[in-house]
This record gives structure tokens, sequence and C-alpha cells, in this order.
């Protein structure tokens, strides 16, 4: 497969958002935002034993669809980034098309992760029991976490470009997952780049959302009396930001597919 330069993609992923960002950042909010809410509401903030729980559980149903949204925009947004002249209609014509194919290889990718932990985990709780270790101490729970987020990480990283090369390229399950796996050969340390890049600014953005989003929502609490409303608004104003990052990741993995794809073939 082709290689790319961090750099040189970076400049090409700010271009290409200044000239289209009335046309992608829209599909963005319209797909990433209410997805990031669902996640929000969904999310289960509640210790156990709280009254509050059995009412978390339900909102977690909210996760699935939320999911189904950002494979979606992804898939759309990507068409927009890298098909010329396509509309915003046809882009979400051919998401919806390619998102049973991308939840199959999704499911597929979840399967193989888990039976490597589980493996993982049968293997070295034989290991500790025949060297006399105690598998439920802290510190071999520990270890064993470690284990398994390994082969996970490179997992996340060798299929990166997965779902841009669903959005742009036919086949089945199988042969989505085969292409992605090809994609990845020879650029583990540039994806690796990349995916620390993204936390490194999604980091920052919860930053800035804790303290300054934050301080100002609790400000306007004050001010009028009214959490509630202050919640929602620090809720909806949390979503357009992360939709914003989401767009810019994802604009980001699709040139990087395309550089990748060109190169390689």
């Amino acid at each position: 497969m082709g290689s790319f330069s961090l750099g040189t993609v970076w400049e090409e992923t700010a271009s290409l958002l200044r000239r289209e960002r009335a046309l992608l950042i829209p599909v963005a909010l319209a797909l990433f935002g209410p997805a990031q809410v669902m996640i929000e509401l969904g999310m289960p903030r509640d210790m156990p034993g709280n009254p509050a729980e059995q009412a978390m559980q339900g909102k977690a149903l909210l996760v699935l669809p939320a999911m189904l949204l950002v494979f979606l925009g992804n898939l759309a947004i990507t068409r927009l980034a890298l098909v010329p002249g396509i509309s915003v209609a046809e882009a979400l014509s051919d998401g919806l098309r390619r998102l049973p194919r991308t939840l199959g290889a999704m499911l597929l990718l979840g399967v193989a992760l888990a039976a490597i932990a589980i493996l993982i985990a049968i293997a070295a709780t034989l290991g500790i029991l025949v060297f006399g270790g105690d598998p439920r101490s802290p510190a071999v729970s520990a270890q064993l976490v470690t284990l398994i987020m390994i082969p996970a990480f490179v997992l996340l990283v060798r299929m990166m470009l997965l779902v841009p090369a669903v959005a742009m390229e036919e086949g089945g399950v199988i042969d989505a997952l085969r292409r992605g796996w090809a994609l990845g050969r020879g650029n583990a340390l540039r994806l690796t780049g990349m995916l620390l890049i993204v936390l490194i600014l999604t980091a920052i953005v919860q930053l800035i959302e804790t303290f300054v989003v934050g301080s100002m929502i609790q400000l306007l609490a004050l001010a009028t009396g009214d959490g509630e409303l202050a919640k929602l608004l620090h809720m909806v104003i949390n979503a357009a930001i992360d939709s914003l990052l989401s767009l810019g990741f994802t604009v980001y993995v699709a040139l990087v597919y395309r550089a990748v794809a060109r190169d390689g073939g």
C-alpha cells in the first residue's frame, strides 16, 4: 500500500474544510450532533444502587441509534469529501446503502476482539494458577487489561481506514475487512501518529468544554436560576463542538485513505 504525510494531509484537510464548510458543517451537525446528544443521555453516570439506575439503563439504548448516526455521518461525509460534484442527498443515499456493510464489518471486528480477549484471559489465568498466583488480585487484573489493550490498539490502528474503504469501494463485509487490513499495511507508525494527534485534540476540546463552556453555563444557571435549561444548553453546545471535531477527523481519515489508495492501488 502507499504512504502519506501527516503534514500534507493536514493541510489538505484544512483547505477542504475551508472550501466546503457550507456543505460539510450542516451535515455534521445534523448527523453527529443528535448522536452526541443521545450518547450523552445514554451513557450511565449513576453508581449501582442509585434510584436512577433503572432509568439510566433504559436511556443506554439511545447509544444504538447514536452509533448508526455516527457511521452514517462518517460514510456520507467521506463521500462528500472524495467524490467530486456529489450532492448531500446522493452522499446520504450512498451512506445508507453502505451502512449494513459497515455494521457487519464492525460486528465481526468486535467478535474477533472479544475472542482475542477471552483467549488472553484464559491463557493468563492458567499461567497464574500454575505459578501459584491469585488471578483475582488487582495487580493481576491490571496486567490482564494491559495485555488485552495491546492487540485492541493494534487492531484499531490497522483498521483505521476501514470506514472510508467501505464508503468508496464495493464488495461484501469480508472484502471490506481485507481491504481495510491491507490499507493499514506499512503505515502503522503514521496511523498511530494520526491517532495520537486526534487523542490530543480530543483532550484539549474536553478541557475547553469542561472549564470554558462549563463555567459559562454555571454562570448562566446562577443568573437565570434555571439549572435544567442551562444543563440542556450545555449538552447542545458540547454536541456541536464534538460534531465539528468529528467532522475534521472524518475528513482527515478520508484524505488519508485517498492518499494510501491512490499510491498503493
